[in-house]
């Protein structure tokens, strides 16, 4: 690769580490009202809706930045193979979604994911558990934008379980199949 190549890279990586900062900085902005929002329900003047505010918005900041450092921390430890371009990602999923692929590189790749998938199924259990948190708020009588929030909250959770109950049916469906040999 040349010189500009790397340069151009870096630039890309640059404003993808601006776009991530901001999205985590607006997502937990966002949170940090809508919490607010369920938690006084519009019940209290300015000063102690600033507190509720602050009590919110304070660990909310300190979990996004420990997250974005130590997910890049982690990303730069995993190796080469694991850390795959967006094509390869791409072509892994579909391997994924139609239970095989003629490649053996590809094949390989795609029984290590499919393999992390299904060591990770108890992010399955989790989801449906948060899902269950918010069935309390969402029947009880009162705060109306705390029954909008928690049945947003529903909806959250059961896509997120959704979606990773199908991801693991796919990885056992690939994992059932014969490896694919050159």
């Amino acid at each position: 690769m040349t010189a500009e190549g790397r340069a151009a890279d870096e630039q890309v990586t640059q404003r993808r580490d601006r776009s991530t900062y901001a999205v985590a900085a607006l997502v937990v902005v966002g949170a940090a009202v809508m919490g607010t929002a369920a938690m006084t329900d519009g019940d209290v003047g300015l000063p102690d809706l600033l507190a509720a505010f602050a009590m919110i918005l304070i660990p909310s900041l300190v979990g996004a930045v420990v997250a974005l450092t130590f997910g890049r921390r982690l990303l730069r430890r995993m190796p080469r193979t694991a850390v795959a371009g967006p094509a390869t990602r791409r072509r892994i999923a579909q391997a994924l979604r139609d239970g095989s692929t003629d490649d053996p590189r590809l094949d390989a790749l795609a029984r290590k994911e499919a393999r992390t998938r299904v060591s990770q199924r108890w992010l399955l259990l989790l989801f449906a558990g948060g899902l269950l948190t918010q069935v309390g708020p969402l029947v009880s009588p009162g705060r109306p934008f705390g029954r909008l929030l928690a049945a947003l909250l529903i909806l959250l959770w059961g896509g997120a379980a959704w979606w990773r109950w199908r991801g693991l049916r796919e990885a056992r469906r690939y994992l059932a199949a014969p490896p694919n040999q050159p």
